[in-house]
């Protein structure tokens, strides 16, 4: 979850570096679209303006993170291999952001409820 989170973060850092302000809505739907991609389907991914291309960008980091992230195997030995995280456990960890994103979404249109906890979240964790 929490690499999820930070890409979220960066998403975000680079809309307001655009003027751009993203709404917890249109991160929910990108991390819909990821879990798609995730589970084989094809979803809509439009790129047409800049707000959608860093959607689209983040749609994509979110989806391709099993494949480059490797964890140790079940293997207690002392020479632990590695291997890719397994797509189940990836897509878990994104319905567990979007039940995040609905725990703390509101209800108004427009809102950031999600997307100013989350820079907090992240920034309090890298101070630790």
């Amino acid at each position: 979850m929490f690499m999820i989170e930070q890409k979220i973060c960066v998403a975000d850092g680079a809309a307001k570096e655009a003027g751009i302000i993203l709404k917890d809505s249109q991160i929910q739907s990108a991390l819909t679209k990821a879990r798609g991609l995730a589970a084989g389907k094809e979803p809509k991914i439009e790129g047409s303006t800049e707000a959608e291309q860093i959607l689209k960008a983040l749609i994509l980091s979110i989806y391709q993170t099993p494949k480059i992230t490797m964890e140790p195997s079940g293997d207690t030995g002392i020479s632990q291999k590695e291997e890719p995280l397994q797509m189940t456990d990836w897509i878990l960890a994104i319905e567990a952001v979007v039940d995040s994103i609905k725990t703390r979404r509101s209800d108004v249109p427009g809102s950031r409820n999600y997307l100013d906890f989350v820079q907090d979240f992240i920034a309090q964790a890298k101070e630790s």
